[in-house]
């Protein structure tokens, strides 16, 4: 099984000798490339090809809000996950408004890191259980968005909500007790009505024109 490529960008040294001291002890994982700032990270992704790309927020040169939306623009195959001290909610809606799949805060343990990277690289949403509350209220329909909301059918809004929450369309198909063919179709559909090109869009989508409601 192929490891999943790491870069490491924090302005913290300490984080990242913390992150590839971790990464190194656990198989599956490399951390093939670390950066004290984000433009310096930019410079390099071309040549490292990573599968997932680890920054701060608050850095010089560039901060990796900022990193992340140029990744998404020039590399949208690169997965991103924020791992920050900031836990409000504008940090962490316009990380994921971004196009980052996972946002978790610098306090997390080792296990809910490697859970984070696992999930992102297999293109699945994660951000930390603690996080879950604060998005939760941002993302409780207020009828703003009624000519999106009347486009889509339930059932897509019910595909809509699982997919914000982080679950594959197998996971999907699991639940509902419906074949992933037609999960697949809903997803088809729901993207076309509301403009998306990828998972991550239809996240930044539901964020932005708050369209259903995550777990806690």
């Amino acid at each position: 099984m192929s490891k999943i490529k790491i870069i490491v960008v924090d302005d913290h040294h300490v984080v990242r000798n913390g992150l590839k001291l971790f990464f190194q002890e656990e198989e599956g994982f490399e951390v093939i490339a670390d950066f004290g700032n984000g433009k310096d990270a930019l410079s390099a992704v071309k040549k490292n090809q990573p599968d997932v790309l680890i920054t701060d927020i608050s850095m010089p040169e560039m901060n990796g809000i900022e990193l992340t939306k140029l990744i998404m623009a020039d590399y949208p195959e690169i997965k991103v996950l924020v791992l920050s001290m900031y836990t409000e909610d504008e940090y962490i809606l316009d990380s994921l408004s971004a196009g980052a799949m996972g946002y978790i805060p610098k306090d997390s343990d080792e296990i809910e890191i490697k859970n984070a990277v696992s999930n992102i690289s297999q293109g699945k949403m994660y951000y930390s259980s603690s996080l879950s509350e604060i998005l939760a209220k941002k993302l409780i329909k207020k009828g703003k968005n009624k000519d999106v909301e009347d486009r889509l059918t339930d059932r897509e809004t019910e595909i809509l909500k699982f997919i914000v929450n982080g679950n594959s369309n197998k996971e999907i198909s699991s639940i509902l007790s419906i074949s992933k063919r037609t999960v697949d179709n809903h997803r088809t559909n729901l993207m076309r009505k509301i403009d998306a090109k990828n998972t991550a869009d239809i996240v930044r989508i539901a964020l932005l024109k708050e369209l259903v409601e995550i777990d806690n």
